[in-house]
């Protein structure tokens, strides 16, 4: 390091090479990770979520048939697991639509017709046995018994809560700001090349020296990112989350682990880099010391 004058310029430099990596390893797993479908429905196969959501289902609809006297079957053997499973992965979609402002509002459907005909048809033989009139307080009862369950079966699909957070708030104003990232996801990459040919400027006449600088940002950047991730994994924090919902439990608890293992990752490789660089820095130095 032959020019002491243009060493705190590098120092400088480097810190803002630190930050700025950080930025953009931040927001590439947000933009990539944790608002890909492709994370959740990951989650959904290996947390098994439609076997949980159906267990849910088939616990609710026992407990209700003691006191409506409708056998479980009636709903449990019109709905199946792999509905449910699109079902998540639906809301999932609409929730990531709304929040990128392609739609309009957050809405989960699912396709009723077999459960709204299993429903009428239990109340119409039952009506034909027990003699019961058809009439305008039978048709609500039928309609009101159609709507709870599609409204619990709705409730269970949405594994994830979206329709939680988009009514009370939480996705409209999540929605201001998710759009924006594109831009600002560009901006901090033009920002951290410029910084890192910034550098290399500096490191002109001792162009190795450009190398250490590099290596030692990218090692820093990535151990910042990575510590906090293994304190996490090492102590299992995420599991120790008060959930008492298994179905929901999985999928929170699945999904920031898939997140924390990404960003572990995306830790690890800034780190290596900056090892091989220090290494490429050692050996063109020794080369040069040899020369001289």
């Amino acid at each position: 390091m032959k020019n002491i004058r243009l060493y705190p310029v590098k120092v400088l430099l480097a810190f803002a090479f630190v930050f700025c990596l950080l930025g953009t390893e931040l927001l590439l797993a947000v933009k990539h990770i944790a608002l890909n479908p492709a994370t959740f429905e990951t989650v959904a196969e290996t947390q098994q979520l439609d076997e949980k959501a159906w267990s849910a289902l088939e616990s609710y609809f026992q407990s209700r048939s003691n006191s409506t006297g409708i056998p479980a079957e009636v709903f449990l053997d019109s709905i199946t697991k792999e509905q449910l499973r699109q079902g998540t992965l639906d809301s999932v979609s609409s929730a990531l639509s709304y929040l990128k402002n392609k739609s309009d509002t957050y809405q989960l459907q699912m396709d009723f017709t077999e459960l709204e005909n299993a429903i009428a048809a239990f109340f119409e033989n039952y009506a034909d046995e027990n003699h019961v009139e058809k009439d305008a307080v039978y048709e609500q009862k039928v309609a009101s018994t159609i709507a709870e369950a599609e409204k619990e079966i709705l409730f269970i699909a949405d594994t994830f809560k979206f329709s939680t957070l988009y009514e009370s708030g939480w996705l409209k104003k999540a929605s201001h700001y998710i759009p924006a990232l594109d831009g600002i996801f560009i901006i901090t990459i033009i920002i951290t090349i410029l910084i890192g040919l910034l550098l290399i400027l500096v490191c002109l006449k001792n162009i190795p020296e450009s190398f250490y600088w590099l290596g030692i940002s990218g090692m820093i950047s990535g151990i910042l990112l990575a510590t906090p991730c293994m304190w996490l994994k090492a102590t299992d924090y995420i599991s120790g989350f008060v959930v008492k919902d298994p179905q929901i439990f999985s999928a929170v608890v699945g999904y920031l682990n898939t997140m924390l293992n990404h960003e572990l990752l995306q830790g690890i490789l800034p780190i290596a880099a900056g090892i091989l660089l220090l290494i490429l820095f050692a050996v063109l130095s020794a080369r040069n010391l040899e020369k001289e």
